[in-house]
This record gives C-alpha cells, sequence and structure tokens, in this order.
C-alpha cells in the first residue's frame, strides 16, 4: 500500500526530530550509522525488537539528514546518500555480516559451498541472500548455480546461520541437481573474488565445454602410475602451449584494437548523449575488453579517499575501482599502456 503524504509528512517529521542532534559533518554521520548497525546486530541477536526499530529508525534517520533532509534519490546512484551509507557499513570481504551490513561470505552445507552475497542497508534488502556456486561440477540448489532468497530478521542467529539453515532447508525441499552445462560454461568464465583465492580446496570452476585447439586432442585413460608420470608431463607442456598461443593472439587483437588492454588508461573523447557531454576529457583505467563488441569497463582514474573514524583507524571512504562504467573503443584515446608512466 502506498504512503499517503500524512504519512510521509509524519516520517519526514520524525527524521527531522532525529536530525537534529546528530553531526552534520559527514564523517560524523557515516560513523553514526556504523553505530546504529552495531545496535542493530546486537537487538536481533538479543531478539529484542524495540532495540531493532530503534536502531533502523536511526540509521534511516541518517540517511535522510546526509541526503539533505529528503528520502528521494537516496539511492540513485553510487555517490547517493544512501549508496555511501550501505558501502561505509558493509563488511569487509571474506567477513561474515551483522545484520544490517552488505557482505559476501562462504557457506558449506552437505559438503556443497556456495558464495553469499547478503544484504544492503536495512529493511527488505537488508534480509536478501544471493547463493552463488562455487564449485561447478558439484550439484546445487539451482541448476543454474544462482539461487536468491528474501528472509527476514532471525532472532538469535547470525547471518551465516540463517544463510546455512536456508541453504540446507532448500537442499531438504528439492534434491540438488548438476548445474546445465550452458550456465556452467558461462560461470566458468567470471572471476571470483580475490579472497576466495586461497580457499582448501581451490574452487573448481571448469567449463563443462571443453574447447580443444587445433593441433591438440582431448583424451581420457587409465594409465599404469609409470605411464600417468609421462602423460601428465606431456599435459602439462601441452597446457604451457595452449596459454601461449592464447597469449598471443590476445595481444595481436589488442594491438588491433588500439592498444586497449586491461590496465591501460585512457581519456574521454567523446559519448553518446549530450547529457553526458561532462564526462569529456576525464581521465579512465581499463579493467575489462571486449574485442567483439568493441567496447570496455572502466573506472576513474582517481585514487582512494581514505579517512580515520573515531576508533582511530584508517578506513576507505570511497574506492573507484568499485565503480565502472562500459565505453566503446571509438569513445576513447588511449594515454599510457599497463606499466607506462602518466602523461
Amino acid at each position: 500500500m502506498k504512503k499517503t503524504t500524512s504519512q510521509r509528512d509524519e516520517r519526514d517529521e520524525l527524521m527531522a526530530e532525529l536530525a537534529a542532534s546528530m553531526p552534520t559533518d559527514r564523517v560524523g554521520l557515516l560513523d553514526l550509522a556504523r553505530a546504529a548497525v552495531a545496535e542493530l546486530h546486537a537487538g536481533v541477536m538479543a531478539c529484542d525488537d524495540a532495540a531493532v526499530e530503534r536502531a533502523t529508525t536511526r540509521y534511516e534517520a541518517v540517511t535522510w539528514k546526509l541526503n539533505g533532509g529528503t528520502f528521494f534519490g537516496c539511492q540513485g546512484g553510487p555517490e547517493a546518500a544512501g549508496c555511501v551509507i550501505d558501502r561505509h557499513c558493509s563488511a569487509a570481504p571474506g567477513d561474515v555480516p551483522c545484520w544490517g551490513q552488505a557482505g559476501q561470505f562462504l557457506v558449506e552445507v552437505e559438503g556443497l559451498r556456495a558464495l553469499v552475497d547478503f544484504g544492503g542497508g536495512v529493511g527488505v534488502m537488508g534480509s536478501h541472500f544471493e547463493f552463488n556456486a562455487v564449485d561447478l561440477d558439484k550439484p546445487f540448489i539451482s541448476e543454474t548455480g544462482y539461487r536468491s532468497h528474501f528472509d527476514r530478521l532471525r532472532g538469535g542467529m547470525t547471518v551465516d546461520a540463517v544463510a546455512a539453515a536456508i541453504f540446507a532447508a532448500i537442499l531438504k525441499e528439492k534434491r540438488p541437481k548438476l548445474i546445465e552445462p550452458e550456465s556452467r560454461d558461462r560461470l566458468a568464465g567470471y572471476a571470483l573474488p580475490d579472497w576466495t583465492a586461497d580457499l582448501i580446496p581451490p574452487a573448481r570452476r571448469e567449463p563443462a565445454t571443453v574447447e580443444v585447439p587445433t593441433g591438440f586432442v582431448l583424451v581420457d585413460v587409465v594409465l599404469p602410475a609409470h605411464r600417468a608420470f609421462i602423460a601428465r608431463k606431456w599435459a602439462a607442456e601441452a597446457k604451457a602451449k595452449i596459454k601461449a598461443a592464447e597469449a598471443a593472439e590476445l595481444y595481436a587483437k589488442e594491438e588491433a584494437a588500439g592498444g586497449f588492454r586491461p590496465g591501460a588508461r585512457c581519456e574521454v573523447v567523446s559519448v553518446h548523449h549530450h547529457a553526458f557531454k561532462g564526462e569529456v576529457g576525464k581521465k579512465i583505467i581499463i579493467t575489462k575488453v571486449s574485442h567483439d563488441t568493441r567496447q570496455v569497463w572502466a573506472h576513474d582514474d582517481r585514487p582512494p579517499r581514505y579517512r580515520v573514524n573515531r576508533n582511530g583507524r584508517k578506513v576507505t571512504e570511497y574506492d573507484p575501482r568499485c565503480v565502472q562504467s562500459c565505453y566503446g573503443f571509438d569513445q576513447l584515446r588511449l594515454l599510457s599502456s599497463p606499466g607506462e608512466n602518466k602523461s
């Protein structure tokens, strides 16, 4: 049901009353939001609904004040007040988030591992779990390797405990199935986050469809141990040759595309619509290249911003690498290749 004008006015009045006693500076408001998240988590763990409501309202009041005394547009983009606060309060990658935090972590149930993307602020999205398959050759709770689930704040349970319970319930309700080949091939092309590099055992991300280059043959044989040793040696040599050939092919593509490659520094020279004319002249760093569509993904060439919070810790306030845009080759001018000095 939509809120009436009267309800919106009452909510704004409540936000204004709470905001009146809050800090006026950005740093103070962000610290207050983080404190509200800690209070919300403590309230959930203590099954204290009143404490959860108070913390939620205070978090919303911080958003309202940082957004200029309104909720309108507070989630309108990466630099909007709501997004800035959610990002500031998020958990470190790999750490289990508190209730009220966004985060990414790992769960394992009955030998099946899932990368969980959780939440994003308070409210409905604060109880959103996204399960992503880690080992593509194992069964999963979805044939696509992905499952979305909206839940609720569960008193007395941590976020990872709830994630594991949801995963187990889905397994009980529906037997896991192998990931379909098309989805497995697609997911194999996506790299897992850096913090998963030390997983034991390592994540298995091999595609279902193995493409064998011309001049090579894929064989599956059973051999005595002494012959298997030689076969593994041949396989390692073949992989090295294939990687070298792929690297040479990629380099040739990058040169044909004007030198656009990950890490290259470019300048935006044109835009597809006059509304974005302010982008012209901006310096960017390429992170990914699609030669087939003649496009790149890139972030602004600006240093991260840091600050010291009230606990005396240096924390990241803004990292341009977290906000990426897509550009066509014809919109960019190459300034320097990876490793070269900026000019």
